[in-house]
């Protein structure tokens, strides 16, 4: 097997590399641009072990390419611009291109270069406001209503993603993630909501004092837990449903995520506010919605979360540390 990672630089892209790396398994990362200088070298410090692919996904010709020259027989598409309000005002077209029609080229080339297997992320944001209807968000009778554009350009990549599968006989397993957060997360210029969980952690650092709206998005996946559950997808080849829900299944504290940082810098200061105007950090960020159930994906590719909160900081903080 030979994996192509479709924004093969951004945040999942890098913890697939990781751990794939880990296991000697090939893996090529297709991007635009190269990483910043940064990633480069921390990528060279662990080692992880990739080859690079400059190319765009709204391009025939660059996945054509890719597939040719390195033979690729599975596909993650993880390419999306994260938009947020002032990005949707000037660059709407921009998001559709690359998050709908982008994610159409992907399952054009894999079904010309007979790609056995593809996953395509999507994203809990496409619950928008309605996010605390069930108690529990299932993939199959919670209700969806997208609120932003990245939102609703992710549902529709999805539903088309299930057309083919349905109709074109693509093997294509459908993802939606929880909010990730852990190694390899930076700001690469397309994903304009970095995690709460990071933003505090740099506070943190600086001996600043935060305070933080407390009505904020609890869904958080450590990041190689997103990279361990989409490998147990791959290892299987194929999945019974086309949807699943890749989350941990648990709410998320913010409390304990802040009582963390305070043991760890202890001249960091927080508060909890309940007005968003009193607030300076985590301003901008997910709606508040409940956890997504991961009762398919366990059933099906006996999937369990490897990180609770407390394992996840200790890992967090390391990684940030040995990338000094």
């Amino acid at each position: 097997m030979t994996l192509l990672v479709t924004g093969g630089f951004g945040f999942v892209g890098l913890n697939l590399a990781e751990y794939f790396s880990r296991v000697e398994k090939p893996i090529v990362l297709m991007s635009p641009t190269p990483p910043p200088e940064h990633i480069i070298h921390a990528l060279k410090k662990l080692p992880v072990h990739y080859k690079w692919f400059q190319g765009d996904v709204r391009a025939a010709k660059d996945l054509d390419r890719v597939c040719k020259e390195h033979q690729i027989t599975k596909i993650i598409h993880a390419a999306a611009i994260t938009a947020e309000l002032a990005r949707e005002i000037l660059h709407a077209k921009e998001i559709f291109e690359v998050n709908l029609l982008g994610s159409i080229e992907v399952f054009e080339c894999a079904l010309r270069h007979q790609i056995t297997q593809v996953i395509q992320l999507s994203s809990g944001s496409l619950f928008g406001n309605i996010g605390l209807h069930d108690l529990l968000i299932d993939e199959i009778d919670s209700p969806v209503l997208p609120v932003t554009m990245y939102g609703i350009s992710k549902l529709a990549a999805e539903r088309v993603a299930l057309r083919y599968r349905a109709t074109r006989e693509l093997n294509v397993t459908v993802v939606r993630l929880g909010l990730v957060y852990g190694r390899w997360e930076y700001d690469t210029g397309v994903r304009d909501t970095l995690s709460l969980p990071l933003q505090l952690y740099w506070m943190a650092k600086k001996n600043h004092h935060a305070n933080v709206y407390h009505a904020i998005g609890t869904d958080y996946i450590y990041s190689t837990d997103v990279a361990k559950g989409l490998a147990l997808i791959l290892e299987k080849g194929s999945s019974a449903e086309g949807l699943y829900h890749l989350s941990s299944g648990q709410v998320w504290s913010l409390q304990e995520w802040l009582q963390q940082l305070q043991q760890k810098f202890p001249d960091f200061t927080y508060q909890i506010c309940d007005q968003k105007k009193d607030c300076n950090v985590g301003l901008i960020g997910p709606l508040l919605r409940s956890p997504m159930s991961i009762d398919r994906i366990k059933k099906d590719f006996n999937y369990e979360p490897s990180y609770d909160q407390k394992n996840a900081f200790l890992d967090f903080v390391s990684h940030h540390e040995e990338l000094l």
